[in-house]
């Protein structure tokens, strides 16, 4: 997810109740996730002070990581450009959002908090992702509102944007993220009958960058940096595809090795 520096674009919406409407959206789904995750507190089976510390260390990875992801997609530039150092920080400090680094270090936050606190990290993770998915959804309204991430010009249907008509992918990332929310929560539920862990990370990361990978193709925006033939969330989501690729089968492996010497 970004947040892109409109440069005088008009927006669809630029303004909610006198608010941002990209920060607007982003704090309902803030609020909406959290929200989430206290009412099904009972599911991790921890207190309220260690869920807290979960929940801050969660949106604190996600801030970071959402910053430097999109920082590296600006740093070619820059460097191209010779700014001074100055500069870097600066843009640091004013670089947008991008969702897949925000995730990523969500989940990097959880798991440093799962180390301090010796909390088991396979249930707290599978505890947050579907609250990933919730809030994604909510944020990507707020890039539609905010006219960033728009998609590429189409001929009939979509939303007119300064003149052009656009698909709105924003909306299309947004419908598919909440149905992936409930997915994930019928999934838990079949799973946990059966008394067996469901990966549920490990599902929303393989099915969102698969579904992510072919979005991609819809967007119109160049800002979100692209890497030859493919963009940088293209270049991650296949990265995250391999790597789950190759481990489950040894993932597999090492659970029936252990199985037989039990």
């Amino acid at each position: 997810m970004k947040r892109l520096a409109r440069n005088g674009r008009k927006c669809m919406c630029p303004e909610l109740f006198g608010i941002d409407s990209y920060s607007l959206m982003c704090a309902i789904g803030l609020a909406a996730a959290i929200s989430f995750l206290i009412m099904r507190r009972e599911r991790l089976e921890v207190g309220r002070v260690i869920l807290a510390s979960l929940i801050v260390s969660a949106v604190a990875g996600m801030i970071l990581g959402s910053k430097i992801v999109f920082y590296l997609t600006q740093l070619p530039d820059m460097v191209k450009n010779h700014v001074t150092a100055g500069t870097y920080i600066s843009k640091f400090i004013e670089a947008g959002y991008v969702f897949y680094g925000g995730v990523l270090g969500a989940y990097a936050g959880l798991l440093v908090c799962c180390k301090m606190t010796h909390i088991a990290q396979s249930p707290v993770l599978n505890f947050f992702t579907p609250a990933f998915a919730f809030f994604h959804g909510f944020g990507r309204i707020g890039c539609f509102c905010a006219g960033c991430c728009y998609g590429i010009e189409v001929e009939s249907f979509g939303f007119v944007m300064d003149g052009v008509r656009r698909f709105p992918v924003q909306l299309a990332e947004s419908a598919f993220e909440f149905l992936l929310f409930a997915a994930l929560l019928i999934v838990e539920k079949k799973v946990e009958k059966k008394k067996k862990s469901p990966k549920l990370s490990f599902y929303y990361l393989m099915i969102y960058s698969f579904a992510r990978f072919n979005l991609e193709f819809l967007r119109g925006d160049l800002i979100r940096g692209i890497w030859g033939p493919l963009s940088t969330s293209q270049w991650i989501a296949l990265a995250i595809i391999a790597t789950g690729s190759v481990s489950l089968p040894i993932l597999r492996q090492l659970r029936r090795e252990a199985r037989q010497t039990k």
